[in-house]
């Protein structure tokens, strides 16, 4: 058992009482499908101890961000989990899509209200348990071509979009709850031979854009421009990592025609580098983790991902993490690029999935392990920061994998999938400290959805005791006289 494919959430809320109530029972079918996995399988998860009871309140969502300004990249902390089964609280897909039509659905973006998902030129905003209904959409001149996960404690982030001359020139900061265009402003990017695309970020009230040739900070609240860079020939600006800081990477050309990565802390007052760190010149790929602490993923030799370096405060260098063999893996990309019309097209330096950083630990995946055909599973690794060395390591357990998704507190959330028909998907809080795990909820998606849920090439988003999963793109299915349902995003949260 698992969710069915609701209707098609491309209505407005004027849609007849009779599809409203449908919609309805499909929720309550779903959550009661989720229920009936838990009892086939209920025993003998129970006896390995998958999830516990702690005693403590259903799984809901701390409010650390009222410690935080307004302005600050939100950092919300999640309420210790009491365990339980999941139900379907939003889905979001097309029905209209031709077969083997492609879409682009880049960015997606919730709040306690509301999931926002990007679609080709569209924001669009659904409010969350109320049937999917759309409450705002917000029509953009062009194709998204650049985000930022973050979203500020005021509940309002950022997105690049093409002008009406179709080069990614636009910038607008909007409010997720309400779709309300802050402010917009226009950067001066010129597609050249680099094919570098902008990209955005956001640190305390400033939202900042790098665009090869330069960059620049905007003030949050006004749209004011509070500094500009420009780029030199030797070297240009390729793009930030927000969150606690700012950081910046340049791609600067050695004498050889190779590149060598510079990594700058960037003061949000003035854009003037606090720091300079210089890479390897024999470095393929550098890619900025975390802002606060400063954590870089580096790509040598044939490897994809070969290490981890980190910096102390004042960016020096502190140590390196290997990636031995194939014993641990993590991904990053620098975007997608296609001659296509319809491809999505953005430059990154910040995308990496199976990582997760807490103010003194890395967190990584191992590789999979296969034990028979179709039994596979992996775990998830700590490294000091500081050292270097090996900490606690959690097992995802037989035909289970697990994957990091972000801290919440000194907590770290992650999704654990299961590797055959049986078990079912969680969302997991992992305590470092104790070596502990606990489930937040567990679910089973159906399986037209189940392709979202690839921290690899999915936005997953856990917010106010809900995990979230949207695609970047989609493809229309099933056949021109009757197109299949293609899901964009859903969301999960504890059944009550």
């Amino acid at each position: 058992m698992s969710f069915g494919p609701p209707p098609s959430p491309f209505t407005q809320s004027t849609r007849a009482a009779d599809e409203r109530a449908r919609r309805r029972r499909v929720r309550v079918w779903a959550s009661f499908a989720v229920a009936l996995v838990v009892v086939a399988v209920g025993v003998g998860w129970v006896l390995r101890g998958v999830w516990t009871k702690d005693g403590s309140e259903p799984s809901r969502y701390d409010n650390a961000s009222a410690q935080q300004a307004p302005d600050e990249v939100r950092a919300t902390v999640e309420r210790r989990p009491a365990g339980g089964a999941g139900r379907l609280v939003s889905a979001i897909g097309d029905s209209k899509l031709k077969p083997a039509e492609m879409r682009t659905t880049p960015g997606t973006w919730a709040t306690d209200e509301v999931l926002a998902k990007g679609v080709a030129g569209a924001i669009q905003g659904f409010k969350i348990d109320a049937d999917d209904e759309l409450v705002w959409q917000r029509q953009l001149s062009g194709d998204i071509c650049g985000w930022t996960q973050s979203v500020t404690v005021g509940g309002s982030t950022a997105v690049l979009f093409k002008g009406a001359d179709h080069r990614c020139t636009e910038l607008m900061f909007f409010n997720v709850n309400t779709g309300e265009r802050i402010w917009q402003k226009s950067v001066p990017w010129k597609k050249d031979a680099f094919d570098l695309y902008p990209n955005v970020s956001l640190a305390r009230g400033v939202v900042a854009v790098a665009y090869g040739t330069g960059s620049a900070g905007y003030d949050m609240t006004s749209g004011k421009k509070l500094w500009a860079r420009a780029g030199t020939s030797a070297c240009r600006e390729a793009g930030f990592k927000g969150g606690r800081a700012l950081l910046l990477r340049l791609d600067c050309q050695t004498r050889d025609g190779g590149t060598q990565y510079r990594v700058q802390r960037i003061s949000l007052e003035t854009g003037r580098p606090v720091w300079t760190y210089k890479t390897n010149e024999h470095l393929n790929f550098v890619y900025l983790v975390s802002a606060e602490p400063v954590v870089l993923a580096v790509s040598a030799g044939e490897a994809n991902l070969s290490d981890l370096i980190t910096l102390d405060e004042e960016g020096k260098y502190q140590n390196t993490i290997r990636f031995s063999g194939d014993h641990y893996e993590a991904k990053c990309e620098s975007g997608l690029s296609s001659s296509a019309e319809d491809a999505l097209m953005f430059s990154a330096v910040d995308q990496c999935s199976r990582i997760a950083v807490s103010d003194d630990q890395a967190f990584i995946t191992t590789g999979e392990v296969t034990e028979g055909v179709a039994h596979e599973t992996n775990s998830i690794v700590s490294f000091d920061l500081k050292t270097g060395h090996t900490g606690v390591k959690f097992d995802a357990g037989k035909d289970q994998e697990l994957f990091p998704l972000r801290m919440s507190g000194d907590q770290l959330l992650a999704l654990k999938v299961g590797t055959d028909t049986f078990a079912p998907t969680q969302l997991v809080g992992l305590d470092p400290k104790t070596g502990k795990e606990s489930s937040y909820f567990f679910f089973s998606p159906f399986h037209e959805a189940s392709i979202l849920v690839d921290p690899d090439t999915s936005d997953i988003v856990v917010e106010h005791g809900r995990i979230f999963f949207g695609s970047r793109t989609v493809q229309g299915g099933g056949t021109k006289s009757q197109p299949a349902y293609t899901w964009r995003a859903f969301g999960v949260g504890r059944a009550q």
